[in-house]
């Protein structure tokens, strides 16, 4: 389940042996926060949403060691009160998995935080962010997925 929800969020297509990722590599994605029955994006290539966007990506530091997962969001409907990022992370060639996120108040409309975790070699992660932030206008929500595949 897990797998198929990380390889649907990162529009991943037939299943194929990942070719390890080089170190420094990275992706990057942004996707759409929104408050919910409210509205979302426009089109498909839009990736601001009524409550603004998320953030999520991926950078192989060394090899077989570290991966550095870097994730935020930016409001705009002012500063948010409070925020809940949680997400997950899978290494498929080696089965190593973990968490990551942050939960605060910052009072701010722009967030960023990141993580290093050790994921093991060869390297083919992905990565899923879900978003929850309370603004001015009410809750938004968003999910975004990441991938280092070869």
């Amino acid at each position: 389940m897990l797998f198929t929800m990380l390889g649907l969020m990162i529009g991943a297509g037939p299943a194929q042996a990942a070719a390890p990722s080089p170190v420094g590599k990275t992706t990057t994605i942004v996707a759409p926060l929104s408050l919910p029955g409210k509205g979302g994006p426009t089109t498909n290539a839009t990736v601001t949403g009524n409550c603004g966007s998320i953030h999520l990506e991926l950078e192989l530091v060394s090899p077989g060691i570290d991966m550095r997962i870097t994730f935020g969001y930016k409001s705009i409907l002012g500063p948010v009160r409070s925020h809940n990022l949680q997400g997950v992370y899978v290494n498929a060639p080696t089965f190593t998995a973990g968490l990551f996120g942050d939960v605060g108040f910052p009072n701010l409309a722009e967030f960023e935080t990141s993580d290093l975790v050790t994921i093991g070699n060869p390297v083919a992660a992905t990565a899923t962010l879900t978003v929850q932030v309370l603004t001015p206008a009410g809750r938004c929500f968003g999910v975004v997925g990441d991938g280092l595949l070869g």
